[in-house]
């Protein structure tokens, strides 16, 4: 009879069931306990210890704490010392809670056992909640929460340990304690820093910990627990390691070391956090039973331990895990400091259940060859851990829609794919692959533990790990080991690649590497060759020249000159908006070096040829000059695109931008915008002065805003505003403090809050005051007739035909500088009540020295050609 899966004989914890799951779900921590904000696995005590197994060693810890707290035997000081994630803080909670709420669990029958502890009280302490600076100390914070806090206030405040006599007091005044402190190292580190700015005598939390573990020790009904890192993760500089040698030898002449989980007890751990139920007892004995002959049957060609008859138990403890997949996890993957063992554990593990629950995968057990790589999150728990570049490798080999390994089993057919063989052992072999020891790869017996099951043939691994060893890039195999590395079997000395790199390759690579770094910073034109490369608007524009037009070439600085010159047939009229970057020869040497080599290195990993004989050592090299080259080249094309021009009112200005900073993520548009800005080239604010002084020549009473912004677009050598909104802002600036004014249409703004637009009038101030003043004294319109105007005004005619006009003709003398608003109040305003107007333009033009034939013919006559523009009628004299 055919084993059931297991998914039809357990109940996953109802979160995992109804894909809610909750990164808090594992997220266990004492300050929020102790402060009400966690989730209510945690702060609930009954929910907690529902959910939790009491381990031997917890058991222990918490029998010796309640008969220390009730005057008994007991360990004083107690350190919980041991790996990341290994239940250091699930511990502390289950101490908080049955002294805390022992009446609200007391109905529990693992917890009725336990020795009670009358009137106890219990005071928390964690170092990553506490303020180093403002917050309370240790000291204060404790006493604080026994109704002690006057004891020790002077020294709270003034950051100072208290010493053995006032905490003898906060002791004596409270009755039976139990003081919890976590995170400890965590405060002191932060704790250090602020003694020494504040000029405090620095080691007070230390002195502190030695006094209090002191008076603990020497009272009769009180208990001190407090946490220490088995190592220093790498956020911990090497005073912290100091720190951390002296609180272990603080404490360590009085406190007892206890373990919260060991040994085959973690797979009761995890089971119970994970499942509300989890089958009942024969099922799990069937289960055993039949894995446990399979590897009886199998002999040697499985690990020696899976066939003693203790494992047969630890499979049953696990159920419906294998403790191959726990232990996996726990002994290789717990050993990075990251992963946070238990923790870790958990919260991977119930990706994968609720994975396999929703896909219903036909399986008496959850084995390391079903975890689904392939699903995201999953993925991520791992990636996390050891590198983004391991994506990669999952996803060329393991698991997605192009990946190796399914592949195989789909062209193999029969087991292969009902199984998913190729694809379980390739998952297995990740899994093995990694560890912060020695341990980096598995064997043949134990892929054969990790994969068999209920009809899958044994005779099957052998065959299937040899197809994985041809067709795999980054499955690596040694002496009858298996593994996963980042890098493929290549085969060639990088050199010899390097070799048959052409030139032509090399420039096409810059190019697309210039194109990926140019940036948005700037509007950038990659590699012109003529003026008609890059338009001519009002667009901040970067021109980044080819490596032939170098900065030490003729070449570079003739398509330079040109391109500040001409835009197409005609001439630029936004010179001011262009800037050019050439390439260095001396630094492009270094450069195109280094995309040689980087292109072989591409090759080298490209060519299904090279990838079988390259050493193990040669592997770890050739990743290491890959990985360090990718790195450099950004920076090798900053240092050699250097040299920037652009026009000032003498002409061509050529600036050095130098070697970047080291480490730099500017890209190349970022470096220049960032260059003109440091020179004032570019810029984000001007002054209502600066406008009259750059914008107003002596004649000029009046311009529009428009005119003024493309003034500084065109006129070489001017700064240049980023945007409209810098000049609109600066105008708004001027009419509030009188040095502007602004007209629309009748309107005059002066002194007060108004914000113009692009196409406003901007006066000079005491235009715009005159102005204002003559309009508030003209009389009002009266039913009189007016005067007649005088002849020397300008009369608009007024419409005397009554009705509706639908056709109008006009001809009037306009200023040569008035043409914008021309456009603005009488051309845009008839085209919307209209068709477009028919506009027919006189021009008469004088020049006592004479008009040249450039100016007429390249200029003029092209622009009208440009424009579409039908010329009836030329006369030169």
């Amino acid at each position: 009879m055919a084993l059931s899966s297991w998914w039809q004989v357990t109940t996953p914890h109802k979160d995992i069931r109804e894909g809610k799951l909750s990164e808090a779900i594992f997220a266990a921590d004492l300050g929020d306990v102790a402060y009400g904000k966690a989730p209510l696995e945690y702060k609930d005590a009954s929910t907690f210890f529902q959910k939790t197994y009491l381990t031997q060693g917890l058991k222990n810890l918490l029998e010796n704490v309640l008969s220390r707290l009730s005057g008994g035997k007991g360990d004083p000081v107690i350190q919980l010392q041991t790996p990341f994630g290994g239940g250091k803080t699930h511990a502390l909670l289950a101490l908080y809670h049955i002294v805390k709420n022992r009446k609200n669990i007391e109905h529990l029958p693992a917890i009725s056992e336990l020795p009670k502890a009358k009137n106890a009280k219990v005071a928390v302490f964690v170092g990553t909640h506490a303020d180093a600076v403002l917050g309370k100390t240790p000291w204060g914070e404790i006493a604080e929460q026994l109704g002690q806090y006057e004891i020790v206030k002077e020294h709270d405040k003034r950051r100072i340990a208290p010493g053995k006599e006032r905490l003898r007091k906060v002791l004596e005044a409270s009755g039976p304690t139990l003081i919890l402190m976590d995170e400890i190292l965590e405060y002191i580190v932060k704790a250090n820093r602020a003694e020494k700015v504040e000029k405090i005598t620095q080691g007070q939390t230390l002195a502190f910990l030695q006094e209090i573990s002191e008076v603990v020790a020497s009272s009769k009904d009180c208990c001190l627990v407090l946490t220490l890192p088995a190592s220093i993760l790498e956020r911990y500089d090497e005073e912290a390691e100091r720190s951390l040698l002296q609180l272990q030898k603080i404490s360590g002449r009085v406190e007892a070391v206890y373990t919260p989980v060991e040994g085959i007890e973690l797979y009761e751990v995890t089971r119970k956090r994970l499942f509300d139920n989890f089958g009942d007892e024969k099922t799990r004995k069937n289960v055993a039973q039949s894995y446990f002959g399979l590897y009886q049957k199998l002999g040697t060609d499985v690990p020696s331990e899976v066939k003693e008859i203790e494992y047969r138990e630890r499979i049953e403890r696990a159920y419906p895990f294998h403790p191959e997949l726990i232990d996996v996890l726990y002994e290789r993957w717990g050993s990075y400091p990251t992963f946070q063992r238990t923790r870790g554990v958990l919260r991977l593990l119930a990706e994968v259940v609720a994975d396999l629950y929703t896909h219903k995968v036909v399986s008496p057990l959850i084995q390391s060859s079903l975890v689904n790589l392939g699903n995201q999150t999953i993925r991520r728990e791992f990636i996390k851990h050891i590198g983004n570049e391991f994506e990669a490798v999952i996803a060329s080999d393991i698991a997605s829609q192009n990946a190796k390994a399914p592949k195989i089993d789909k062209e193999m057919g029969t087991e292969y794919k009902k199984y998913n063989i190729s694809e379980g052992i390739a998952t297995s072999v990740f899994l093995y692959s990694f560890s912060a020891g020695a341990s980096k790869e598995t064997t043949l017996p134990r892929i054969r533990v990790a994969l068999l099951r209920e009809g899958i043939p044994t005779t099957i691994v052998g065959d299937a790990v040899a197809r994985l060893e041809e067709q795999l890039w980054y499955f690596h195999s040694e002496k009858n080991q298996y593994a996963f590395r980042n890098q493929p079997n290549l085969n060639r000395v990088i050199v010899d690649r390097e070799e048959t790199i052409l030139d032509d390759r090399i420039r096409e690579e810059l190019k697309n590497l210039i194109q990926r770094n140019a940036g948005r910073a700037l509007e950038v034109y990659l590699w012109p060759e003529s003026p008609s490369d890059i338009p001519d608007n009002k667009n901040l524009k970067l021109a980044i020249l080819g490596s032939s037009f170098s900065y030490d070439s003729e070449k570079g600085k003739s398509l330079t000159t040109e391109l500040f010159e001409k835009a197409g047939a005609g001439f630029r009229v936004y010179k001011n908006t262009l800037f050019t970057l050439l390439v260095d020869d001396n630094h492009y040497v270094s450069l195109s070096k280094g995309l040689r080599r980087l292109l072989a290195l591409m090759e080298v990993q490209n060519d299904k040829s090279l990838l079988e004989i390259l050493t193990k050592q040669s592997h770890e090299e050739l990743k290491n000059k890959f990985k360090d080259m990718e790195k450099e080249i950004p920076f090798r094309i900053l240092t050699a695109y250097r040299y920037l021009a652009f026009l000032e009112a003498g002409g061509i200005s050529w600036k050095d931008l130098g070697i970047p900073t080291v480490g730099s993520n500017q890209t190349i548009s970022e470096r220049v915008k960032q260059h003109l800005k440091d020179q004032e080239r570019l810029l984000a604010h001007l002054t209502p002065k600066y406008l009259l002084d750059k914008a107003f020549s002596k004649e000029d009473n009046e311009k529009s805003l428009r005119d003024i912004y493309e003034l500084h677009l065109k006129t070489p050598g001017m700064p240049i505003p980023e945007s409209e909104r810098v000049l609109i802002d600066t105008v708004k600036e001027g009419i509030k403090n009188g040095a502007f004014g602004v007209q629309e249409g009748p309107e005059i703004y002066y002194k007060e809050d108004f914000t113009p637009n692009i196409d406003s009038t901007v006066l000079r101030g005491k235009i715009a005051e005159q102005k204002k003043g003559e309009k508030g004294t003209q009389p009002q319109p009266d039913t009189q007739p007016s005067p007649a105007t005088p002849p020397s005004q300008t009369q608009v005619p007024t419409s005397t035909t009554p009705g509706v006009v639908k056709r109008i003709y006009l001809r009037a003398v306009v200023p040569w500088d008035k043409l914008s608003d021309l456009v603005r109040g009488v051309i845009s305003p008839l085209k919307d009540k209209g068709s477009p107007p028919e506009i027919t333009i006189e021009i008469k033009a004088e020049s006592e020295k004479g008009f040249d034939r450039t100016t007429l013919d390249s200029k003029v006559k092209e622009t009208l050609r440009q424009i579409g523009a039908k010329t009836e009628e030329w006369k030169e004299e």
